[in-house]
C-alpha cells in the first residue's frame, strides 16, 4: 500500500517575481493564492509599509500597459474583537470557506472582498468588482486558504 503524502500548491506564477521579497521583508506570515484569474493581466507588487504585509496585483487594462487595482491582499494580527458581532449590520454576509473557516464578504459593486481568520492571522482579499466576481474572491481565498504561509528567511 502506498501512503499518499498532501502535497501544497504553490502560489500562482503571477507572484514569482515578489517571492524573494516576500520571503526577505515581510512583517508577518504572507498567504497568495494558487489560483488567479487568467482572463485578467496582473502586474504584482509588494510592501510593508503600513506596518503590515500588503500585496497589490495591478490589473494591465490595454496594450499600453495602463493598470488599475485589481486585487489587495493583506494579513494582519487576528483582532480582539473576532469575528465580527452582528455581521449583517455592517454589510458583511457569512461565507463557508475550505477547511471549516468562515469567512465575511462585502461588496458596493466597485470594490467586494472577504475577510478570514487563520492561523491567528486576519487574511482579507479585496478586488476591483469591474474585473472579478465575488466568486473569484472565495475562490482565490479558498486556494489561499490551502497555501502554506510564507514567512521571511532567517537571516
Amino acid at each position: 500500500m502506498l501512503a499518499t503524502l498532501p502535497v501544497w500548491a504553490a502560489p500562482s506564477p503571477v507572484f514569482d517575481s515578489i517571492i524573494e521579497e516576500i520571503q526577505t521583508s515581510a512583517t508577518g506570515p504572507v498567504r497568495l493564492p494558487a489560483a488567479v484569474p487568467a482572463d485578467v493581466e496582473f502586474s504584482p507588487m509588494f510592501d510593508n509599509n503600513s506596518g503590515a504585509p500588503v500585496v497589490r496585483l495591478r490589473a494591465v487594462t490595454d496594450s499600453e500597459g495602463t493598470t488599475t487595482f485589481g486585487v489587495i491582499i493583506m494579513s494582519a494580527p487576528e483582532p480582539t474583537d473576532w469575528p465580527p458581532q452582528n455581521p449583517n449590520d455592517h454589510g458583511l454576509t457569512v461565507v463557508e470557506l475550505d477547511e471549516g473557516l468562515q469567512g465575511y464578504a462585502y461588496g458596493d459593486n466597485t470594490i467586494a472582498g472577504l475577510q478570514w481568520v487563520q492561523d491567528g492571522r486576519l487574511y482579507m482579499l479585496n478586488i476591483n468588482e469591474q474585473l472579478l466576481s465575488l466568486d473569484d474572491a472565495i475562490a482565490m481565498a479558498n486556494s489561499m486558504i490551502g497555501e502554506s504561509p510564507i514567512t521571511t528567511s532567517p537571516q
